[in-house]
């Protein structure tokens, strides 16, 4: 293939030019790369549902979202405090009322509080977002989205998992505790792709070190300009990955991830206390 002709068709497979007719809701979606990857998406005629922390945030990011892609996609904006498991078994219910079956899913939010504060269900904060937020979330509606599933993972992520740890009774570290819930959601993630048949697939990604808030608050802006982090637009878009399941992505390639994620028995005992944890189970 000629080189000119090959850069044309890598091109094509990263992303698509139009998402006319699909339904994508992005959690986290109020600013930085959940923000970014919403604006992008409605660029492309997608409806996207947004959603945000309080009512007044949602709609303030959906007008943004709305008014920069010129208005060409539908933007719904969804109000969830991800810390409360009512509240995400709240918004699923509003979501599966308003759009029956959505085409992806992408658990973007995420938090790195700097000191460790308990949720109203009694579990360290960085844990119920990062982790069983997304997990109850996706048990709630996986039978409802119908392509893609995007969990967001990071290269901070660790290589091993302490099962007495987990609501970092030995003491927090904001580090620690992001760390942690980010190889969680690796873990989830394989989990999630062996037990439920694609489509939908489900992929996780690091999406790069962007500055956002989050970044800079743990380790300063060392980063890349959020208008320019589209490794999570890729991962929910690229028809190069469309059939591509399980996987975990940096820079837009498929990585390996820790030898844990793949111990199967280890998943499985994350994957049963989070079901604990959340009361909720996915389809056998």
């Amino acid at each position: 293939m000629r080189p000119s002709l090959r850069a044309f068709v890598n091109a094509a497979q990263k992303f698509v030019t139009t998402m006319e007719g699909k339904t994508i809701l992005i959690t986290g979606a109020t600013d930085g790369i959940g923000q970014h990857t919403a604006i992008q998406l409605a660029k492309m005629g997608a409806s996207v549902l947004v959603h945000g922390r309080n009512q007044q945030k949602a709609d303030a990011a959906a007008q943004k979202i709305s008014k920069t892609s010129g208005g060409r996609g539908y933007v719904h904006s969804y109000a969830a405090d991800m810390s409360s498991l009512r509240q995400v078994r709240d918004l699923a219910e509003r979501v599966r009322k308003d759009h029956p079956s959505i085409d992806i899913l992408i658990n973007n939010a995420g938090i790195f509080p700097e000191k460790k504060i308990l949720t109203e269900d009694g579990y360290e904060q960085t844990w119920a977002v990062n982790v069983l937020a997304p997990f109850l979330l996706t048990s709630l509606l996986v039978d409802a989205v119908k392509e893609r599933i995007v969990n967001v993972s990071s290269i901070s992520a660790g290589s091993r998992i302490d099962f007495d740890n987990l609501n970092q009774e030995k003491g927090f570290s904001s580090h620690n505790a992001y760390s942690l819930s980010k190889l969680a959601m690796m873990m989830f993630n394989a989990e999630l792709a062996a037990r439920v048949p694609a489509p939908p697939t489900a992929n996780c990604l690091d999406p790069g070190t962007v500055n956002t808030k989050m970044l800079i608050q743990g380790w300063g802006p060392c980063g890349i300009d959020i208008e320019d982090a589209n490794h999570e637009l890729f991962l929910a878009t690229s028809p190069a990955v469309a059939n591509t399941t399980g996987k975990y992505f940096v820079s837009d390639r498929a990585r390996s991830m820790p030898s844990i994620v793949q111990d199967a028995k280890t998943r499985q005992r994350l994957w049963n206390i989070l079901e604990e944890q959340t009361g909720s189970s996915f389809p056998a």
